[in-house]
């Protein structure tokens, strides 16, 4: 086991800042101790947005931005477009061409997977997937594009799903204007990126968008809008790591209080949206794409995204569900960590798969 932090000082070192973020001693035995030395050097010493207002996060986002942010954006293979949602919010999109001279696919065209990045539908950019979007890119040969939806509260809960279709159906009818293959496209995200993944799989399958894969990475798959308690969740994962490290019940909290709908008008829009909008694990998932899902074995949504696994199966869809025990929700993130790297290789494979790549 790693060594663990602790905030406990001694009377003549009294002067020193307890830690701010550390992980609950109860979790130690738990985590890969790999994970616990990335945790330890890079968040410990970092405030839990959760513990922080909206206001203030809005007014410094890079102060409080993971370490794992990047921004590749002055690279000349990477270039942003401008796509429209139904209602004429206009939202970018990060590009991420590959290299032709190293590319199966030579000049092109060339497949494409769709990143939604996560954020509990409050956070995120196009920093936070960056580097995966970029690893993408450099080992498969394809297009990497990255959406940067709507969040909540400024936006009503939906339209980030809004604008995840909407990227979805403008590669399908015009991705050829940058070199895409509409016949080729898949789709992912981590967290609430996997949510609109998992939405939006079902909502191609009916409107007849062929999709080769949904990377669905530590999904929500359930809308969490009546617990109060984690014991309260039909979910064992939810008590069982109510106090894990990057995801707890606070956190999930938090989040709610920012995408819940507040007004009757609000609540009326946000439930007329039908059920497997707000949980795609309730839906008719008979004939969507392939799917590869992601739990982690600490994290309060790993039962949930592990059920929606198996109702594809259950539904005849060729689903991969793998469980990467001793970490933490976002670890996919943590690059130097070794299960980060095993999700990596494992996507990535996939995705080779599904794009002959």
């Amino acid at each position: 086991m790693a060594p663990a932090l602790t905030t406990e000082i001694s009377a003549n070192t009294s002067s020193i800042p307890a830690l701010q973020n550390p992980i609950d001693p109860s979790f130690l035995d738990r985590l890969d101790k790999d994970f616990i030395e990335y945790y330890n050097l890079n968040l410990t010493n970092k405030p839990a947005t959760h513990s922080v207002s909206i206001a203030d996060i809005r007014a410094n986002p890079n102060k409080y931005a993971s370490p794992w942010c990047r921004d590749f954006s002055n690279e000349s293979f990477v270039k942003d477009i401008k796509i429209k949602s139904d209602d004429g919010h206009e939202f970018t999109a990060r590009c991420y061409h590959p290299d032709a001279s190293k590319s199966s696919f030579g000049q092109g065209p060339y497949p494409v997977h769709i990143n939604f990045h996560g954020g509990g539908f409050t956070f995120g950019d196009l920093t936070g997937d960056a580097e995966l979007c970029m690893e993408w890119r450099n080992r498969l040969g394809i297009m990497v594009m990255d959406v940067n939806y709507r969040h909540c509260p400024e936006n009503a809960f939906g339209k980030g799903h809004d604008d995840a279709w909407a990227a979805i159906r403008w590669v399908h009818n015009h991705g050829g204007e940058i070199n895409i293959r509409p016949d080729s496209i898949s789709i992912g995200g981590i967290s609430a990126g996997g949510t609109l993944s998992a939405v939006a799989q079902q909502l191609a399958r009916d409107h007849g968008i062929p999709l080769k894969l949904a990377v669905l990475a530590v999904p929500c798959t359930v809308i969490h809008d009546e617990p109060t308690t984690p014991e309260e969740s039909p979910f064992a994962s939810f008590a069982e790591n109510a106090l894990a490290p990057c995801l707890n019940w606070k956190r999930i909290v938090y989040f709610r209080d920012h995408w819940a709908p507040k007004t009757e008008e609000e609540k009326a829009a946000f439930f007329a949206r039908g059920e497997a909008f707000l949980s795609p694990l309730k839906g008719d998932l008979t004939g969507v794409c392939d799917t590869f899902i992601c739990t982690a074995g600490c994290d309060p949504l790993r039962d949930e995204g592990e059920q929606y696994g198996q109702r594809l199966v259950e539904s005849g869809v060729k689903t991969t569900v793998r469980r990467y025990t001793g970490v933490p929700h976002p670890f996919m993130h943590m690059t130097g960590v070794r299960k980060a790297q095993m999700f990596m290789d494992d996507v990535t494979a996939e995705l080779k798969r599904v794009h002959h790549a």
